[in-house]
């Protein structure tokens, strides 16, 4: 399948710390999402998947007009204007709720190789779905296939202090506690509030959780990138949430990826 957009580059996406199953390949990646394995490669205008489902097209969010809030936002100051050009093919793909859950319980105080490493070996226990020369591929594990992996089995995946929060995740899902798939039909602010009683999922965790697993385009991270785009470029030292708030009012979560992208790849 051949998706055309101009604003949408696999190499960006990849880079831009929301998705941890993606394994560069050849000329392009590998992705393992929907109980799937496919290759994708970059073209000038577009990319070329080796799958038909259109499930793709939704998770690429190809409904919605990425041009159009960069054209919203631009000149509204030079900073952002920069941003948006240098990640201009960053897209919010679209998630399973639970491992996006998962993925971000292991984000915290992290970094993005050691989360990739770790969801990689957690990966283990869901199905095998494909070698590709000689690397085996699995679906993400359900809950289900994780309720007998103890505390010890999550430490040597290599989560440090954060695997006694995938314990009791596993344990509050199974248990009917909370339903990752159900809550996606709450208020913004429920979403939130609930995430937030979770084992693990502080303020920033949260809201990269509701961003990437629950299409809420208000949900805003403020990790360590972002405060120091915000203080370095918009004077901003408190209060954060109430100017990302008024001065990010259009697709903020968006504009979020583009500021972290570009704060990432250049000395602010």
């Amino acid at each position: 399948m051949i998706i055309k957009n101009r604003n949408l580059n696999l190499k960006q996406i990849a880079e831009s710390g929301q998705t941890f199953r993606w394994y560069p390949h050849s000329e392009g990646y590998v992705i393992v999402a929907n109980h799937e394995v496919i290759y994708a490669r970059q073209l000038e205008d577009g990319i070329e998947i080796d799958s038909e489902d259109p499930y793709w097209l939704d998770y690429f969010d190809l409904e919605r007009d990425y041009q159009d809030i960069i054209n919203h936002y631009k000149g509204k100051d030079v900073f952002l204007d920069e941003a948006m050009a240098y990640g201009w093919g960053v897209r919010i793909l679209k998630q399973d709720p639970f491992e996006i859950i998962v993925s971000f319980i292991i984000s915290a105080n992290n970094n993005i190789k050691r989360i990739t490493s770790a969801m990689e070996k957690i990966s283990h226990y869901g199905t095998y779905l494909k070698t590709i020369e000689g690397k085996d591929y699995y679906d993400f594990p359900s809950p289900e296939d994780l309720i007998q992996v103890t505390v010890d089995d999550y430490r040597l995946c290599g989560l440090g202090y954060r695997d006694k929060y995938l314990h009791q995740l596993i344990q509050d899902i199974t248990s009917g506690n909370i339903d990752p798939y159900a809550i996606k039909d709450l208020s913004d602010k429920e979403l939130k509030e609930t995430l937030l009683r979770l084992k693990g999922v502080g303020e920033k965790v949260a809201n990269c959780i509701v961003l990437f697993g629950y299409d809420r385009s208000d949900g805003f991270p403020i990790d360590t990138w972002i405060k120091k785009v915000l203080d370095k470029k918009y004077g901003v030292t408190k209060n954060e949430t109430d100017f990302i708030k008024n001065y990010f009012d259009y697709y903020p979560g968006i504009i979020q990826q583009y500021l972290f992208f570009y704060g990432r790849f250049i000395k602010i």
